[in-house]
């Protein structure tokens, strides 16, 4: 079994989050993550902690295999806690995503009570990675179980339908009354008439008088109008025409003698000399932006550093030539032993062209690309600092500064360690390891790598060696990897970038 955290511990009796047959909702925490396993990232199922009853038996300890330090939500600074919510949005969104493709309905149904949003007393924080507590039970913690509604059976909901059919009915009928009154009311008081009264009754002698009186009326009209006729516009006379006074005619002026004109000499034209064309400067391509990847195609990379003693050594110095200088030493050669007390790992050694190298790696590495930092320089253990979200790329950076080179390579056991934290199924993941040497505590590099591709299909394991002896290689041939080592003149930057197979984020983009 593998190793797990404990989140928190909380009072047996404080959630309450039941199936529709009366059963907990938490005693199906492996089938929930079965299914989230087989479906989603290794983190989304990860998602739900698992509870664990005391041996006290009056309270639960929440565990989850993710390693880190649990820090509780509402703890967190800000920046921090909307990065963790909005990972937990994300999550909750493609579990419910998944329950709605299951063609199980139970098994669809089993995933949608646990994916209920939670109270932010429930949510918790590990390495950046959320992990919620007490889950299928939404807003603050609860200590009285939700009261579940029986269902009614078909017979009585049969029985029931066409009574509130008969109700409904009943009721359209009564507004419809309640609006003739209304209106028979508002007519009323148009009429200006008292409310019950009747209209008065219209003889037909005075209707006949009526009409008699309008059909005078029209005529009249109709007389006025034939006297008042309008007069016709009289059509405008056109002027007389003026005679017209013919002007004396000119005398036509005499032929005067054409002059001779001499033809003009043609000047020679000089030519001018040809400007020569000077080379326009090339305008800089502009490089377009890499379009954002999705939470599923984010990959994961692990930087794993050798702080051996012989990273000490200078970044040019062969394998040969460093094995023969700490072979003399250990024979007791003062001169070989004193040169290689004079390297400390300052400028121009292995490990600071290595720092100097991640450290541009780290700035130019696109945000949504997830990255770790493993050390290994002594055989007692590793440094593991897990991995560094975009907005702690900085204390990234710290870190890498802090490196100093330590006695012993157990390789073996880094690679291990870096295996084990990424997804590399679901989630592509990249080890990168810098490397100037052999494991030398007793470990097998070469098959840890092999079993890590094997568990873990999705991981690539790519070497960069240091010295220019080709150890490590059969890492990086194990899963498909490449083995590098650095050449004459060649950018160590754009060496390890190329080896995290990840492009350089251009200028200006986010």
């Amino acid at each position: 079994m593998s190793a797990v955290v404990r989140v928190c511990r909380t009072e047996a009796g404080r959630f309450a989050a039941v199936m529709p047959d009366g059963s907990p909702l938490h005693a199906r925490h492996s089938e929930i993550a079965a299914l989230l396993r087989a479906a989603l990232p290794e983190t989304t199922a990860h998602l739900f902690a698992r509870p664990m009853p005391a041996a006290d038996g009056k309270s639960v300890d929440w565990v989850t295999p993710l390693p880190g330090q649990p820090v509780a939500l509402t703890a967190l600074p800000r920046d921090e806690r909307a990065a963790i919510e909005k990972l937990l949005a994300e999550r909750l969104a493609a579990i419910r995503g998944l329950a709605g493709r299951l063609p199980d309905a139970a098994a669809a149904d089993l995933l949608r009570r646990a994916a209920v949003d939670p109270g932010a007393e429930q949510v918790y924080a590990l390495n950046g990675q959320p992990v919620v507590v007490g889950w299928g039970q939404s807003g603050q913690f609860a200590t009285v179980p939700p009261v579940v509604p029986p269902v009614a059976p078909a017979a009585a909901l049969a029985e029931a339908a066409p009574r509130r059919s008969w109700l409904r009915w009943l009721f359209l009928l009564l507004l419809l009354l309640a609006l003739a009154a209304a209106a028979l009311f508002l007519l009323r008081r148009c009429q200006e008439l008292p409310f019950g009264a009747e209209p008065p009754a219209v003889a037909d002698d005075n209707l006949d008088d009526l009409r008699a009186k309008i059909r005078a009326a029209e005529d009249e009209i109709r007389r006025r109008l034939e006297q008042c006729a309008v007069p016709k516009a009289e059509e405008p006379v056109p002027p007389e025409p003026q005679p017209k006074v013919e002007e004396p005619a000119q005398a036509a002026p005499a032929p005067q003698p054409e002059k001779p004109v001499a033809p003009k000499a043609e000047k020679p034209k000089a030519e001018k000399p040809k400007a020569t064309p000077q080379p326009q400067p090339e305008k800089p391509k502009k490089t377009a932006c890499p379009p954002k990847r999705q939470p599923w195609e984010q990959p994961e990379v692990m930087l794993m550093l050798d702080a051996s003693g012989s990273m000490r050594l200078p970044r040019d110095m062969a394998d040969a030539e460093a094995e023969s200088l700490i072979r003399r030493a250990m024979r007791g050669d003062r001169g070989a032993f004193g040169t290689l007390q004079g390297y400390q790992g300052g400028a121009g050694s292995r490990l600071a062209a290595a720092k100097t190298a991640m450290k541009e790696v780290v700035t130019q590495m696109p945000k949504e690309v997830d990255l770790g930092l493993l050390v290994f320089g002594k055989c007692e253990g590793t440094d593991n600092y897990n991995f560094f979200k975009a907005s702690q790329r900085s204390a990234l950076l710290g870190q890498v500064d802090r490196i100093k080179p330590e006695q012993g390579t157990p390789l073996a056991r880094g690679l291990e360690r870096a295996g084990n934290m990424l997804d590399g199924v679901n989630v592509p993941g990249v080890i990168v390891v810098v490397t100037d040497g052999e494991d030398s505590c007793h470990g097998d590099p070469c098959a840890v790598a092999r079993a890590l591709k094997q568990k873990k299909p999705n991981i690539k394991i790519n070497v960069i060696g240091v010295g220019g002896s080709g150890k490590g290689r059969c890492m990086a041939e194990a899963t498909g990897g490449k083995f590098v080592t650095p050449r004459s003149g060649q950018s160590w930057n754009d060496l390890l970038m190329q080896a995290t197979e990840q492009q350089a984020l251009p200028p200006g983009c986010e």
